[in-house]
């Protein structure tokens, strides 16, 4: 689930939004847009460690009750592997959702031409919330968790078609569309150069990609 939006400066807000529902990654670099926010692991540890990367470990800090929202990311050294048993007994010691994710960082892995071309910034929809809520939410999954993150982003008075957007999708796709309008807030603080980032500092992967969370 992506949401592209068109934001304009000088009004402090969006001037429209829409929902798109892509099957592969590539289509959603090919968007018309200035910059991407997008909910997935992009620099990543050569090796496994225990925790993940450091921004991981962060996020989890942050988030406390809800630190089980950030996973541990697959190691590019898991990059290879199609099967999680011939991953374990290389010794590459993953969790199974964190080897639920390979498909879509080997899309990642395989798009490198476009990411390191356009503004491709990681974030991560809870770390949004919290940050704009001050507190520690319901889970998303719970209908009290769904109706603040959606009272949040009409707070934010920031959208135009958000209830259109949520109105016209599917019931499984409506929480997918909470966290897609959050990596758009993502985008617009990072555009204005509001938006925190952790670590401060971050290190680059191997392939010139930021471990490092933006919100």
């Amino acid at each position: 689930m992506v949401v592209r939006g068109v934001f304009a400066p000088q009004e402090g807000k969006f001037l429209r939004e829409k929902a798109f529902v892509f099957e592969r990654l590539r289509n959603v670099f090919l968007l018309p847009a200035f910059l991407f926010a997008i909910d997935l692991p992009l620099g990543l540890l050569q090796k496994h460690a225990p925790g993940g990367r450091e921004c991981d470990r962060l996020a989890r800090c942050i988030l406390g009750p809800r630190r089980g929202s950030v996973f541990t990311p697959p190691p590019l050294e898991a990059l290879p592997f199609n099967s999680y048993q011939a991953l374990r007994a290389r010794g590459i010691k993953i969790s199974r959702q964190s080897f639920n994710l390979l498909p879509r960082l080997k899309e990642v892995h395989e798009n490198l031409d476009l990411l390191l071309e356009k503004y491709v910034f990681e974030t991560h929809p809870e770390l949004v919330f919290r940050s704009l809520s001050g507190e520690i939410l319901p889970s998303k999954h719970s209908p009290e968790g769904f109706q603040r993150r959606l009272q949040i982003l009409k707070e934010s008075c920031l959208f135009q078609n958000l209830l259109d957007n949520l109105h016209s999708l599917a019931r499984k796709f409506k929480k997918d569309l909470l966290d897609a309008y959050a990596c758009l807030l993502a985008a617009q603080k990072i555009f204005l150069g509001k938006a925190q980032l952790i670590p401060e500092k971050p290190p680059k992967d191997p392939r010139g990609l930021l471990l490092a969370i933006w919100f």
